[in-house]
């Protein structure tokens, strides 16, 4: 009998790097993973991850982004509403995922993000993958919001940084949901004092993410905190360290899995 799991990914930044070293070591220790829910950067490694269930491709890729690489992909003439206006990261990810539609993925996979029209979550259930994982991932101020069927899509981090709820619930198979608001606080007060304004509203921003999500994570039947430090949120070439991280506290909690699924 194969151990099924249902895997919810948060919001992150570059500390998303973190899923796919929860992913390996779901794999290597023989879990079907049976769906994937995904905000930010949970949508982009849930999603590369849902169209090509190959681990070692998708950590190639991500281990061969040095910074010029990374400057080519998501830096070009700022936008009204943005640093970014993320065509050549929409174009990055369209190149590197094994699919174009959501429905043609090999695990069941929903992107959530937030429309600022309606102020409402909207979840990606089908349609173009690289256009669902840059809407999840929009940043706001960093990256252009993403226009898509009368909708303007913003990170899914602003209205629901750990998906948990967005699950098909399927009986004997727990949800695993991870999250990335461990080391978010607290805040050192002498670098606060003398922050910036971008620095200030982002901070506030996290505060609202870091509650939202110790809220969510207590409906999963197992939750991960990898211990990611808080850095740039486009940090991206440090991969192999965050990896790493979410490798060890996914191996942590194995046996506890085993238990759940036993």
């Amino acid at each position: 009998m194969k151990k099924k799991i249902c895997l919810v990914l948060g919001s992150g930044g570059s500390k998303g790097l973190a899923h796919l070293g929860v992913i390996k070591a779901l794999v290597e220790a023989k879990f079907e993973i049976t769906q994937i829910v995904g905000t930010s950067a949970g949508a982009m490694i849930g999603g590369l991850y849902a169209a090509n269930p190959n681990i070692k491709e998708i950590e190639d890729i991500v281990y061969s982004l040095s910074y010029r690489k990374l400057s080519k992909i998501i830096f070009e003439r700022p936008g009204k509403s943005a640093l970014i206006q993320g065509k050549n990261y929409h174009n990055f990810i369209a190149k590197i995922c094994a699919v174009k539609m959501i429905e043609d993925t090999k695990i069941p996979f929903k992107a959530v993000t937030c429309d600022l029209i309606s102020g409402n979550k909207f979840v990606f259930t089908r349609g173009p993958i690289a256009t669902a994982i840059c809407a999840s991932s929009a940043i706001p101020a960093i990256f252009s919001p993403v226009e898509y069927e009368e909708k303007l899509l913003i990170d899914g981090g602003a209205i629901d940084p750990v998906p948990v709820d967005e699950v098909e619930s399927i009986e004997n198979q727990p949800i695993v949901a991870v999250a990335l608001y461990k080391k978010m606080f607290p805040k050192n007060l002498t670098k606060l004092k003398n922050a910036s304004f971008a620095r200030i509203a982002f901070d506030s921003m996290q505060v609202a993410i870091c509650n939202m999500s110790k809220k969510a994570i207590k409906k999963a039947d197992l939750a991960i905190l990898p211990e990611v430090e808080d850095i740039n949120v486009l940090d991206f070439v440090k991969a192999k360290k965050y990896v790493e991280i979410g490798y060890e506290a996914m191996k942590a909690k194995i046996d506890q899995l085993n238990e759940l699924v036993s």
